[in-house]
């Protein structure tokens, strides 16, 4: 524990937009702040890559919270000048009945279009979006200015109610059931799995108003790595944490890292895995149940991942094409008999040259029991799956968008096994499912002065675990502290 007459260490490990979030806040409360990240550099999949000097993601795409509270957050750390929200299309390809819903922006515009569609079903089609935005308005986390007390309210029903029970009552089946719940494949929970208002707090965010930012995941990181030398945050990459050293009264206060260093703080912010989390917990500290209730979580899928440029004849127009090759949703967030969703990400770019591209990203769902076939790791039979994989990739673009035939132009592939060098040590798309009345690796953790956030906490992608990380901050910094940054930020 660092001398009393110092400022409080605080030490947090990973570095993707959870992560940056919280070493941001921490130093912005006064505390010293160190960030682990155990690649060589810091992002997770906030980076970015390039290929014949053309810009890609490695994971964000898109998100929701335009709206609410993502520029709230922005502006509370010091990065609003920096992201900007760019327009972005939604639609829906079902291969099955070759039905094609080309989404309109905000909740009663779709529950109209969609009534539209299925006219017999409009009650109960309006029945579901009025249950998602009760989910969302009764959500005080999506706004920072929340009364605290509201932070502490009761779980609801339909925080243990599947998605698919509330489904059977409402009466909804069919292709009408696929396309109100096609968002799920932006959580990972099957709908059988995952609660009510967990789907919810995602996709209304989606539904109100998806939106693309502006060099993507580079701005939010420019912004980050900025405010984090504004503040003091020492930055170590290439730094795993092996083992929690020295538990006295349930706390402790050392970790021992892999480069041979010992690390002293006050309190640590794990934004990684909760199985990496279970391992550098003290033996001690962890009773049989919890460790079998963690490493018994199932994981979200994982991507094969095709990046591409389009013929500029082609007039593209940002967009997320959204395929799906079977209806059932349970059977494609589980992996099963080849059941899968793809999200084709369309985009303008500039390249290192400054010359104006357009982009495609495409990228297919996969259950992560394929990668335990690739013990020997990049070998043949890895290649053949890759290869194979390029091959359904492209089949599933051509199917929902047949004029780019002949005219795109493949730059490079990805795999769950090249995720992992993002996000290690796994590479599930979402971390682990949040299923309906199941437990919750979020905040304080069997050592006290530990706490978990990140991905895998409550809600996933950058808006969620931005999101996870206020709460947090606000429960362990104090409300006094939390109301003087609040009003010094974002005014009275």
């Amino acid at each position: 524990m660092t001398n009393k007459a110092s400022k409080p260490h605080s030490l947090v490990v990973g570095s993707g937009a959870g992560g940056m979030t919280m070493a941001v806040l921490l130093a912005l409360a006064g505390r010293r702040v160190t960030l682990l990240e155990a690649t060589p550099r810091v992002g997770g999949l906030l980076r970015r890559f390039q290929r014949q000097g053309v810009p890609f993601d490695t994971g964000f795409h898109f998100t929701g919270g335009f709206d609410n509270a993502f520029p709230q957050m922005l502006a509370m750390l010091g990065i609003a000048d920096l992201v900007q929200e760019e327009p972005f299309q939604s639609t829906l390809c079902l291969a099955p009945t070759g039905s094609r819903y080309d989404w309109p922006r905000g909740v009663r515009a779709i529950a109209e279009y969609l009534s539209q569609r299925f006219p017999a079903d409009r009650d109960k089609i309006f029945a579901y979006y009025q249950a998602e935005q009760d989910a969302f308005a009764n959500t005080p986390m999506f706004d920072v200015r929340c009364d605290a007390e509201q932070l502490n309210s009761s779980p609801s029903e339909y925080d243990f109610l599947t998605l698919d029970e509330f489904l059977d009552r409402l009466g909804i089946a069919g292709e009408l059931r696929t396309a109100l719940t096609a968002n799920a494949t932006c959580h990972g929970t099957p709908p059988g799995e995952c609660s009510v208002n967990h789907h919810f707090r995602i996709s209304h965010g989606l539904d109100s108003r998806i939106a693309r930012v502006r060099r993507s995941g580079r701005a939010l990181l420019t912004g980050f790595l900025r405010e984090a030398k504004r503040h003091g945050v020492t930055i170590r990459t290439g730094v795993v944490p092996r083992r929690g050293l020295d538990l006295v009264n349930r706390n402790c206060h050392q970790i021992e890292c892999t480069d041979g260093s010992t690390i002293v703080f006050d309190d640590a912010y794990f934004a990684i895995h909760p199985k990496a989390i279970l391992k550098l917990l003290p033996p001690k500290a962890v009773k049989a149940y919890y460790r079998e209730q963690i490493a018994g979580l199932p994981e979200t899928c994982g991507f094969f991942t095709l990046y591409g440029v389009l013929d500029a004849s082609l007039d593209v127009e940002p967009r997320l094409t959204s395929c799906l090759n079977s209806l059932d949703l349970n059977r494609i967030l589980r992996g099963q008999e080849e059941a899968a969703a793809t999200g084709i990400v369309t985009a303008t770019e500039q390249t290192a040259a400054g010359r104006r591209v357009q982009t495609i990203t495409a990228f297919a769902s996969t259950g992560l029991d394929a990668a335990k076939t690739w013990q020997q790791g990049r070998d043949a039979a890895y290649q053949a799956d890759k290869a194979a994989a390029e091959k359904r990739l492209l089949a599933t673009i051509y199917q929902a968008h047949p004029e780019y035939e002949g005219k795109l132009t493949v730059l490079a592939t990805s795999s769950p096994l090249t995720h992992r060098d993002f996000i290690p040590p796994l590479s599930s798309a979402y971390g682990v499912r949040q299923c309906a009345g199941g437990p919750r690796l979020f905040g304080r953790l069997p050592v006290r002065n530990w706490h978990a956030i990140g991905q895998s906490a409550l809600v996933p992608g950058v808006l969620g675990v931005m999101l996870v990380s206020f709460l947090l901050f606000r429960q362990v910094i104090g409300e006094e502290t939390y109301q003087r940054l609040l009003s010094s930020r974002l005014g009275a």
